[in-house]
């Protein structure tokens, strides 16, 4: 079993005034990115740990739901045992759910309850490579029941080799920038920087997965154009791909 302890996710409160004061919470997004090689891990899995931490004067009632972002081929979902392909499960609050769970309960008794200014360290991902190289991005969100929109979400991305004598970039030498303007009302930018020597790809996609466009060739740094016409109002991810790889990925909302 390998574990790694990631950033602590923190949920702020800010206040808005705008035809009165509405409060709205936002996340200190803890992207990270796990390399892992198979003939190191073999069949265990991959664990890891997020702290989250209501930074907010007031009570907060949350569930956790889980989004693919991006997965390797083939990957196991929904999930059949003794099936090909990668998988994960996930824990938050008093319960571990079943391979492939794409949220938390919204029974009650089952939401974890966070008083102001406290920490709950029950979140736990899981993830199994079984045997397949690749790159795979997960988002999970906190937030209360029926409102994914009024939560926090990170994302971890698994980079999984076939050996540890490959060399693979490090998320310092190829990034892009989040969205902006980040909600994208009109035209936005993303800025890319990618090694010398190498070609990289932005791809866009919506919570589905589905791939709605790629701006491909991209060399050294620069930054590329984005209009809110060519989206449905919504949530999308954005993807910078390097030699293959998922360098990293940025989470961004239309409003139209």
């Amino acid at each position: 079993m390998i574990c790694t302890k990631l950033k602590t996710l923190t949920f702020v409160l800010l206040m808005l005034a705008f035809g009165g004061v509405n409060a709205q919470l936002t996340l200190i997004i803890p992207n990270d990115t796990i390399f892992v090689a198979l003939d190191e891990v073999g069949s265990e899995e991959i664990v890891a740990h997020w702290d989250v931490f209501n930074d907010t004067f007031i009570p907060l009632e949350l569930m956790c739901s889980r989004t693919y972002v991006s997965t390797v081929t083939p990957y196991n979902y929904p999930f059949v045992l003794g099936a090909e392909g990668s998988y994960e499960k996930f824990c938050w609050g008093p319960l571990c759910y079943n391979y492939g769970t794409d949220a938390s309960s919204t029974n009650s008794s089952l939401l974890v309850n966070m008083q102001p200014v406290t920490t709950n360290d029950t979140f736990i991902a899981y993830f199994y490579p079984n045997d397949v190289i690749g790159t795979t991005t997960f988002e999970y969100c906190f937030h209360p029941v029926g409102d994914v929109s009024g939560g926090n979400c990170g994302q971890i991305t698994y980079v999984v080799t076939a050996t540890a004598a490959v060399e693979v970039m490090t998320p310092i030498e190829m990034s892009i920038s989040a969205v902006y303007p980040n909600p994208l009302v009109d035209q936005g930018s993303i800025d890319f920087s990618i090694p010398q020597g190498s070609t990289g790809t932005i791809i866009i996609r919506d919570v589905t997965g589905k791939i709605l466009s790629e701006t491909t060739d991209l060399v050294m740094n620069g930054s590329i154009q984005l209009e809110s016409s060519d989206f449905m109002a919504g949530i999308f991810f954005s993807t910078l791909v390097v030699d293959g790889h998922s360098a990293s990925t940025k989470r961004f909302v239309v409003i139209r």
